[in-house]
């Protein structure tokens, strides 16, 4: 169920994000329950101050703004975003390289990647990322949780500078990405990659393109999740899969810094969704095969922007942080996938993979 957004004619453009009542929850309709009061932006000084709603019924959970932002004001959060800020790669050292060769051999094994043999054997090495569950969280992640499958077709949306693009390309995936952002496309299209500005329903992508569909931090962007992941629908081939990475509403870093998590990020998260709201949403959308789990794999980032932001009303997201502060995210990662063998839906992110 979504939001019927009212119209903008009777209402002066001052330059302020313009916003709507949005009293219930647009996955199941039920009517919300105050959450947060008054929430500016602490990340990036988007105008105006948000209140926040979370769905009464237990089975869904979703939080949401209200009042909404106007569909066609939604940019105007985005004027100082960096989203697209690439970093340069890091000097190759030898702890690197072996670390790479783990990472290789753990891809070789679970997701049937294959990678240029060295002098350190990769496959034996890979079993030593069950070790570090962090590290395996991210590496995942680095697949977007997909098999190997040479020839492949690919699409990203939200692809930024192409940075994901360019991995699974050369990991023989066929790929093309999407994003709204100018800066972005220009940069991606610099790599030699086959990206396109606007959103994937402005694309009109053929019926059945796609073997897969991603998107990292993207479904809690947008006003209408439901017809974006039904559009991933109709543009994946039979058997293709969608796989979407998001906040996770329940997520053990929300539970302990409240208004203050990073995963909030008033007014450009518009829906913050938990398991069961994202299952339901995924389905809504015509999928059946619906595979959801928490994460771990950005705990230690989030953890740390959260305590900066409860600590100092703000976060430098482009700031490197001091070694004894990254040694304590990496700790709270670790604690956090010890809970998540009590409790599986306490991760900082939620991972959706859906098949058509």
């Amino acid at each position: 169920m979504s939001a019927v957004q009212p119209s903008l004619a009777n209402l002066k453009d001052d330059g302020e994000i313009r916003s709507y009542p949005c009293p219930n929850c647009y996955v199941c309709g039920a009517i919300g329950e105050p959450l947060y009061k008054g929430l500016g932006d602490r990340l990036f000084e988007a105008s105006g101050k948000w209140d926040l709603k979370r769905c009464v019924e237990p089975r869904c959970g979703l939080i949401w703004l209200d009042p909404m932002p106007f569909e066609q004001d939604i940019e105007k959060a985005y004027t100082t975003y960096y989203t697209h800020q690439e970093l340069p790669a890091p000097h190759e050292t030898l702890a690197r390289l072996v670390y790479r060769k783990i990472q290789e051999g753990y891809l070789a094994s679970k997701y049937g990647y294959r990678f240029p043999r060295g002098r350190i054997r990769g496959p034996l090495l890979g079993a030593l990322m069950y070790l570090y569950p962090g590290g395996r969280a991210r590496t995942d992640f680095s697949v977007f949780y997909l098999p190997s499958a040479p020839g492949g077709s690919l699409l990203d949306v939200g692809c930024g500078g192409g940075a994901m693009l360019m991995r699974m390309h050369g990991l023989g995936w066929n790929v093309e990405g999407v994003d709204f952002d100018a800066q972005a496309v220009r940069t991606a299209r610099a790599k030699g990659l086959k990206v396109q500005l606007g959103t994937i329903e402005e694309q009109k992508f053929p019926r059945d393109s796609f073997d897969a569909v991603t998107m990292s931090h993207v479904i809690e962007h947008v006003p209408d999740p439901i017809a974006l992941l039904r559009e991933c629908y109709r543009i994946l081939k039979p058997g293709g899969r969608a796989v979407v990475v998001t906040p996770n509403a329940n997520s053990w870093g929300h539970r302990v810094y409240a208004d203050n998590w990073r995963g909030l990020e008033p007014p450009r998260h518009l829906h913050i969704f938990s398991v069961g709201s994202l299952k339901a949403a995924t389905r809504a959308a015509g999928f059946q095969k619906v595979r959801v789990s928490t994460t771990i794999r950005d705990t230690n980032n989030s953890f740390i922007a959260s305590r900066s932001l409860e600590r100092s009303g703000t976060h430098d997201m482009r700031a490197r942080q001091p070694q004894v502060t990254n040694a304590w995210g990496y700790v709270m990662q670790a604690m956090e996938w010890v809970l998540l063998g009590l409790d599986r839906e306490a991760g900082e992110e939620i991972a959706v993979i859906a098949q058509k």
